[in-house]
């Protein structure tokens, strides 16, 4: 898909500035499409349908990460459907007919909360869309910058000796650096398969206790885990802003024959987040 022109919904967010920047290094013409009023920048809100279809003609491929994540008013996770409802028939009306979706692995879980409830109906949305489409399952994103939890926890490590967890610790992630994503996505647009779906992983499977530990080993310092009972978040959930259903189950990447080979080393990028 050479020379063809791309639209990145959610562009200016943790995930998807990192995406526009790898695709403008390889000279692909980008636009995103935001909220936001700024220069180079489509201003759309994609809960307005009639707007949105005014904004997104001429291009080739759509790829779609805006995403309510974590709100406390579990209702507006409703406009993940919405937004990508309107997106897709936008497309239809436009004759685009390609989009990149980011979902999330919480669709795996059997049970999960409004969060991942609204990415397995959005991925219905898809299937049932009759368009070209790649969904993208991303495991714990993070960058060598300090917006990540890994940084944020450190911080608290270092300070206070203290190390807030959920449940037991002993919950496996496979974290993957944003880095890591851009540059498959690259890939994706150049060998577009299409109706395929894909998890994004890093190669390191690592518990919270161990990331914990890990940190404050690299830190020259101690922590004492605190570890918050499961129950209690679940008694609270109504008032977290994020999906506590399922919190606690292992997010290990489950598809096989996988393309996707993602190289993220995450204690070699903890190293070079603590030096930040």
């Amino acid at each position: 898909m050479a020379n063809k022109r791309i639209l990145v919904i959610g562009g200016s967010g943790y995930i998807g500035k990192e995406i526009v920047k790898e695709l403008i290094s390889k000279n692909y013409n980008v636009t995103i499409l935001s909220r936001s009023v700024k220069k180079d920048v489509i201003s759309c809100n994609i809960l307005n349908k009639e707007e949105l279809i005014k904004k997104i003609k001429g291009f080739d491929l759509i790829i779609y990460l805006a995403a309510v994540i974590r709100t406390i008013k579990k209702s507006k996770y409703n406009q993940n459907i919405i937004g990508l409802s309107n997106t897709l028939e936008s497309m239809k009306l436009n004759k685009i007919t390609n989009i990149i979706y980011f979902s999330t692995q919480n669709v795996y879980l059997k049970k999960t909360g409004p969060y991942g409830n609204s990415k397995k109906l959005c991925e219905k949305l898809l299937v049932n869309s009759n368009l070209n489409y790649i969904i993208l399952r991303p495991n714990y994103v993070y960058g060598i910058d300090k917006e990540n939890d890994f940084y944020k926890l450190s911080i608290i490590i270092k300070n206070m000796h203290i190390c807030p967890i959920y449940g037991r610790g002993n919950t496996n992630i496979q974290p993957v650096n944003k880095q890591d994503i851009a540059k498959t996505v690259v890939f994706l647009v150049e060998h577009f398969k299409a109706k395929s779906t894909f998890d994004l992983s890093g190669k390191t499977t690592i518990s919270l206790n161990e990331i914990s530990n890990y940190l404050a080993e690299k830190s020259n310092s101690w922590c004492i885990k605190v570890h918050i009972p499961m129950f209690l978040l679940k008694f609270f959930k109504i008032i977290l802003p994020f999906d506590v259903d399922g919190l606690d189950i292992d997010r290990i990447s489950i598809l096989k024959n996988n393309p996707c080979k993602i190289s993220s080393d995450l204690k070699k990028d903890l190293n070079n987040i603590l030096k930040l």
